[in-house]
């Protein structure tokens, strides 16, 4: 999925998890870097074509490893121990983009290194995928609008 489609999604997790957090400052700033992280494999992507990321590329196929809930869990426990804070946001933020990628033609390996894939029928960047950015943003309207104004 494209970068938009990707934060709409960390953006609908940002309003259902906000109330229940004790930083509310951290925990959005997480689930946002961590929905855009995973494409940091990938020359095409808005991350990947930073001049720091093509050396990663180097050691990594795009929706390889670090398109997988394995790595959502490595990093967010490392975090966790680090600065704990931060760790929930980031393992929302990751696993969202992973679980929506699932979502594609091109799909994901979940749980790697099983070779198992994970495949949609979404072409990324496609009249599908552009129905559900536009549904994203209706529904983070109001959902936001339930979640703030009425309770």
């Amino acid at each position: 999925m494209l970068l938009r489609t990707h934060l709409m999604f960390g953006i609908l997790m940002i309003i259902i998890f906000i109330m229940h957090v004790n930083n509310k400052i951290v925990f959005p700033i997480m689930v946002i870097i961590a929905t855009i992280l995973p494409d940091l494999d990938t020359g095409f992507s808005t991350l990947g074509k930073k001049w720091y990321a093509k050396p990663f590329q180097i050691f990594v196929k795009h929706r390889g490893v670090i398109h997988s809930l394995t790595t959502a869990v490595v990093i967010s426990v490392i975090i966790a121990i680090f600065f704990p804070i931060a760790s929930l946001g980031f393992f929302i933020g990751y696993s969202v983009h992973i679980i929506t990628d699932s979502f594609t033609k091109e799909g994901v390996q979940p749980f790697w290194p099983l070779k198992t894939k994970s495949r949609g029928f979404i072409r990324t960047g496609g009249k599908v995928e552009d129905s559900v950015f536009l549904g994203m943003i209706l529904i983070n309207i109001v959902v936001f609008l339930i979640v703030f104004i009425l309770g």
